[in-house]
Parts: C-alpha cells; sequence; structure tokens
C-alpha cells in the first residue's frame, strides 16, 4: 500500500493518492483502489518520484473472507477489472 504525491498522480493520469503495488518487476505494477484501474511506473518515474510503502509484508495479517457481495462497476472503466484480474466487492 503506497500513497501516492500529488505531482505523481497528475503524472498517472488523475489516479487516487491511495494504491495497492500488486507486482514488481523492471517497472512498478500498481493498481488504484478506487477504479481498479492498472498503471505501470517505470524507473525513471519512479527514481524521480520516489515513494515509500504505508504497510510492508511483515505488518500484514492473514485472514479468511467468508462472504462477499459484489459492487456494480462498469468493467469498462478498468482493462484489469475486465479480465477478472481484479474484482471490487
Amino acid at each position: 500500500m503506497v500513497l501516492l504525491e500529488p505531482k505523481l498522480q497528475k503524472a498517472l493520469g488523475g489516479i487516487g493518492p491511495l494504491i495497492l503495488v500488486y507486482k514488481v518487476t523492471t517497472s512498478v505494477h500498481i493498481v488504484d483502489v478506487h477504479t481498479m484501474r492498472t498503471h505501470e511506473i517505470d524507473p525513471a518515474t519512479y527514481w524521480k518520484h520516489e515513494f515509500k510503502a504505508l504497510c510492508s509484508r511483515e505488518r500484514l495479517t492473514e485472514f479468511v473472507i467468508i462472504n462477499i457481495d459484489a459492487v456494480d462497476f462498469d468493467v469498462s472503466t478498468s482493462r484489469a477489472a475486465a479480465k477478472n484480474k481484479f474484482r471490487m466487492v
């Protein structure tokens, strides 16, 4: 979980400040928790707008989800949601 600075939010197309990092390769892959839109942050952009994690793996708690309620979400706004990679619940 990362909190982005306003300049980087604008550079990524106006995404929200609170994002999740779901994969790190040569780029940092993020998903906006409000819109489910995914983005890649290339190394040059990362080092220009370096950010720190709000929560690391050591602070996470494992839990079991018993029941979920689907949210009426327009999957056309997110490629990841359309592919069922991420789902708003």
